[in-house]
């Protein structure tokens, strides 16, 4: 199969490229997007150039040409998918893509994403927790939500049944900005269920987002990495309602190891309670808890505003570039 030798240019082709090259893993697609330095082939020829030097550069095979051809012609049917679904790209290096997510060990390159983000608010909350909150979780998180977006911040979340699900109808109905991070693509929503809800986030100026090619399916591994990209995108975090493993305490992980803060909110008059009394609680607040235990401070959806307005600051420092050290 021969590729056009030109194609209009697109400042999606190439990282989709790169994307569909083999043995492209998330490492080696970070160091040769770096390369490009904001100068990008517009050509199949500069393309196998501009790729071969790259593996001379980093020490790895260089393509076939036949792999070049094909590579070069998907990412060419990729950028005008994207057209067609109105999605864009963040892409490591250019001016829009999120400082936070460099603070990961292994950020992603290329990100698709569905809406609005360049004109969302400067502060970032993420509302995470169980997939069957209480009563009292749920209610919590949509006042979270809902304080959040009162105070001028973002809701991140998941889109996952539950808590995520509170969280981003509240910041919806409050008239406020909400991002969805999904555990699969941009074109396979999950839970099915919320397909409505995601479509009302993009028509209120959110943004649904997602590191996985079009046609990808939710994976047990995606959603842990979802996590981290949840806690990355946020300035704080609040867990409303968790058990003792799950997602939200993956979320939680990755967000300590990032510096970025972790706050808990609980049922008033229950916070005096003895360890020993942990097996007593409900499940979903056996985590949350814990978390406590540990020293993460408490909040009541009365105190988010405060924490927007501390996040807000924190999230004014630059954070460093990406280093993309997880190897492929």
């Amino acid at each position: 199969m021969t590729a056009p030798a030109q194609t209009p240019h697109d400042d999606r082709h190439v990282p989709l490229a790169l994307l569909k090259l083999p043995g492209m893993g998330r490492r080696r697609l970070g160091l040769a997007v770096a390369r490009l330095g904001g100068h990008e082939p517009t050509t199949r020829a500069e393309f196998g150039e501009f790729v071969s030097a790259a593996a001379t550069a980093l020490k790895f095979h260089a393509p076939t040409a036949p792999d070049l051809d094909r590579a070069w012609t998907e990412g060419g049917r990729l950028a005008e998918a994207c057209t067609r679904h109105a999605w864009h790209l963040w892409v490591a290096g250019r001016p829009d893509y999120p400082a936070g997510l460099a603070r990961l060990p292994d950020p992603p390159a290329v990100l698709f994403v569905h809406g609005a983000t360049t004109s969302a608010p400067a502060a970032r909350v993420a509302v995470v927790g169980t997939r069957e909150p209480s009563p009292w979780g749920d209610r919590t998180a949509r006042e979270c939500a809902a304080a959040a977006v009162s105070a001028g911040a973002a809701v991140v979340s998941g889109l996952a049944w539950g808590i995520d699900t509170a969280a981003h109808e509240a910041a919806v109905a409050a008239g406020g900005v909400t991002w969805a991070v999904l555990p699969g693509s941009l074109d396979v929503i999950f839970p099915s269920s919320n397909t409505a809800l995601a479509e009302r986030i993009v028509a209120s100026g959110g943004a649904l987002i997602s590191e996985y090619l079009p046609g990808s399916r939710p994976h047990p591994t995606f959603f842990i990495e979802r996590d981290r990209l949840q806690a990355a995108l946020s300035d704080a975090v609040v867990v409303v309602e968790t058990g003792t493993t799950g997602g939200t305490m993956h979320t939680v992980r990755f967000a300590r190891e990032m510096g970025v803060p972790v706050h808990v909110t609980f049922p008033d008059g229950v916070e005096a309670a003895p360890s020993a009394w942990l097996e007593t609680l409900p499940a979903p607040q056996q985590g949350t808890w814990r978390l406590l235990q540990e020293g993460a401070p408490r909040i009541t959806p009365a105190q988010v505003p405060a924490l927007v307005g501390a996040a807000g600051r924190a999230g004014a420092t630059p954070a460093r570039a990406p280093e993309h050290r997880l190897l492929d």
